[in-house]
């Protein structure tokens, strides 16, 4: 089978390009041809298709200007989106495309031409940007439901993006021309969720259920990891944005002075963690900056467990099935997706989110308890290989292919 893969970024960037590369990868060990379709970047993954890639636009930060004008139209509408996948897909011929995360960079209106074409269209969701202009629904340090559904301006009224009127009012006018259009509704043949969590987002916002997959979630190949059940340190790794909840993580490993925490990872929120760690004193705290592949292996391999102190609704946990590969018990927040992704007192140990007291009972009785955190992290290596394995996962998405094919 030919199968598109369509993403914003074809660079490691974050947690959606980490499992597109490991399915690219996957795809191709069992005989199938991937076609990539992406933004233009140097840092790029070198590819004989790349001559068919929009061009880049950048959407950190909207402002008044041309380029603020060039970001607003890419997110309403991309006529050269469309135009270079229609070529893209002339040339290629594929089976099917698989979409990752396309919006605001590429923006959905790509999909039609698949539709033109008879193609049919599967879409993973990472994120809730089919759902809400904030793709997080998470602003202002809480749980955003603002625009609960469809009521896509009410983001301006509460700033939902980035803080900004602006960024709001783009978003939001993105995903009303969106929704009349139907650009995604009627060219997606299925959505792929990867927790239960996250399909029942989709329903209480409209979606259909038989157009949603049952729960396929990420996959790490167990026989990668070398699993150690012992280690020096606690471990978070992930993006420094707010809603990682470092600012807890932090506060409440100044009260485990005996645990050293070590926080893998850079974002916008970097200067003030660093500042807060300070400020507390908390000495045991150690920014480690970005990492990966065996740089990152091994402070996994070095590290007693992992903790992600989440106050948003993540989709799922790489990062966790990751680190169980490893042998390590996690300490997650018991909210979204995480909270299926770790066996309370068995993977590990849920906490409630943003409780800076009973994080720290958690690290301390993992911290202080060696036995029990190798017994956890001995239960998860058990429970990846057993369900999370890359065979496991290539063989349900393979029904889903054939389901629409």
């Amino acid at each position: 089978m030919k199968i598109v893969l369509a993403n914003k970024y074809y660079y490691l960037h974050r947690g959606a390009e980490r499992y597109l590369f490991e399915l690219e990868d996957l795809l191709r060990k069992h005989g199938h041809e991937t076609v990539p379709f992406a933004m233009a970047d140097g840092r790029n993954r070198k590819t004989p298709w790349e001559k068919f890639f929009v061009s880049p636009v950048q959407t950190a930060k909207v402002t008044m200007d041309w380029q603020g004008l060039r970001t607003a139209g890419r997110l309403l509408y991309s006529f050269e989106a469309r135009k270079k996948f229609a070529a893209l897909l002339d040339a290629a011929k594929p089976d099917l495309v698989h979409v990752q995360n396309i919006y605001h960079q590429i923006s959905p209106s790509i999909l039609p031409e698949a539709r033109r074409r008879r193609i049919p269209v599967v879409l993973t969701a990472h994120d809730y940007a089919l759902l809400a202009p904030n793709y997080g629904l998470f602003h202002d340090g809480a749980i955003c439901n603002h625009t609960k559904p469809d009521r896509y301006w009410q983001a301006v009224k509460y700033r939902c993006v980035k803080g900004s009127r602006l960024a709001s009012a783009l978003a939001a006018a993105g995903m009303s021309l969106h929704k009349a259009l139907g650009l995604y509704e009627k060219n997606v043949d299925m959505v792929i969720v990867q927790t239960r969590f996250l399909r029942d987002k989709f329903i209480e916002y409209g979606w259909p259920a038989k157009r949603l997959t049952q729960p396929l979630p990420p996959f790490v190949d167990a026989a990668a990891w070398t699993p150690r059940y012992e280690g020096d340190y606690a471990l978070f790794v992930g993006s420094l944005t707010p809603e990682k909840g470092i600012d807890v993580l932090i506060r409440a490993a100044a009260g485990v002075k005996s645990m050293p925490l070590k926080i893998v990872g850079t974002g916008p929120e970097e200067m003030r963690l660093k500042a807060l760690a300070k400020k507390l004193k908390a000495d045991n705290v150690e920014f480690c900056g970005f990492l990966s592949d065996d740089p990152l292996v091994q402070k996994y391999a070095q590290a007693r467990f992992l903790v992600l102190s989440s106050m948003s609704y993540e989709t799922a946990g790489l990062i966790t099935l990751e680190a169980y590969a490893a042998g390590k018990p996690v300490i997650a927040s018991k909210i979204g997706g995480l909270a299926e992704m770790v066996r309370h007192e068995k993977t590990g140990l849920q906490v409630a989110a943003g409780d800076v007291d009973e994080l720290a009972e958690a690290m301390e009785k993992l911290w202080s308890d060696p036995a029990r955190a190798a017994d956890y992290g001995r239960q998860g290596r058990a429970w990846v290989e057993r369900d999370f394995s890359p065979e496991k996962h290539y063989d349900r998405l393979m029904e889903v292919y054939r389901s629409i094919v």
